[in-house]
């Protein structure tokens, strides 16, 4: 006799069922395989050095928000659309990085001077060379957030157009020894730097490279194609990502180095007024 609330399936109820469970276990894994990874980090490009960075914790960061069409040259500055960045990054006071209007209400300005920590981010200034080898002139930015490390390069095209010169590698090598989830790598000079920008990046272990500071999409093209299926010193393929929008998810840290470098061919906008970039 069965103890009360026993309730006994026959074995060919078990037997019909077991592939229905399976199925659906094997569908609950495929769908975790396939879900995207967390965005720590939204970017918005909106234009020459300058972009907005807004943390999931609702923390913005704004980098060389300079003025629109500098000096002349095609290289618009878009609008903020309203937002009030709680940080600002000016890598050095040329009208290209610093000559944009802030709104009223920003956070603290970030010149190079000090470091910066607030809500889990850590900003660390780092010195670096645009017109002479000899003494920095501006400034690159290290950002680290939850692990994850993303840097701003500003003007360091002396590096870029002095690798062929002695020590001078090295010096990349001692001023960004890291391994880095986003660089943001100026490709544009007084001159033409494309060839030189796209040895420099190579000399840097980073997982996304996104490219800035250029007069004309034709540059920016021309460097994507440039980078797209080469390798580096580490046999790491380049692989370029296209894309019509100004906005990038950057993911966590995932703590392991893939063996492709995506290269994301970002176009600058405005921020939608009355919109979060996070959207």
């Amino acid at each position: 006799m069965e103890p009360a609330g026993i309730l006994r399936v026959p074995h060919t109820m078990i037997r019909s069922i077991k592939p229905l469970v399976s199925g659906a276990l094997l569908l609950l894994s495929v769908a975790c395989a396939q879900a995207p990874e967390r965005s720590l980090i939204r970017v918005h490009y909106l234009g020459h050095a300058s972009f907005l960075f807004t943390l999931d914790n609702g923390l913005t960061v704004l980098t060389d928000y300079g003025e629109s069409m500098a000096y002349g040259l095609n290289s618009p500055v878009y609008e903020l659309g309203g937002a009030r960045p709680d940080v600002v990054t000016l890598s050095h006071n040329h009208a290209d990085h610093a000559g944009g209007a802030l709104p009223e209400g920003v956070g603290p300005l970030i010149t190079g001077a000090a470091g910066y920590e607030s809500r889990g981010l850590t900003i660390t200034p780092i010195p670096t060379f645009e017109q002479t080898l000899q003494t920095p002139d501006n400034t690159s930015y290290l950002f680290e957030y939850q692990g994850m490390k993303a840097l701003h390069l500003g003007d360091c095209q002396a590096l870029m157009t002095g690798l062929d010169e002695p020590g001078v590698t090295d010096r990349v090598n001692d001023l960004y020894p890291d391994t880095y989830d986003l660089v943001l790598l100026p490709i544009g000079y007084t001159r033409d730097i494309l060839a030189e920008a796209a040895a420099f990046v190579k000399l840097l272990d980073a997982q996304y490279v996104i490219p800035m500071h250029y007069w004309d999409p034709q540059d920016r093209d021309t460097f994507l194609a440039m980078l797209d299926g080469a390798a580096d010193s580490r046999e790491r393929k380049y692989e370029v990502r296209g894309t019509s929008g100004a906005g990038f998810d950057l993911p966590g840290s995932s703590g392991d180095r893939r063996s492709v470098v995506q290269v994301i061919g970002l176009r600058p906008a405005p921020v939608p007024r009355g919109s979060s970039p996070q959207s």
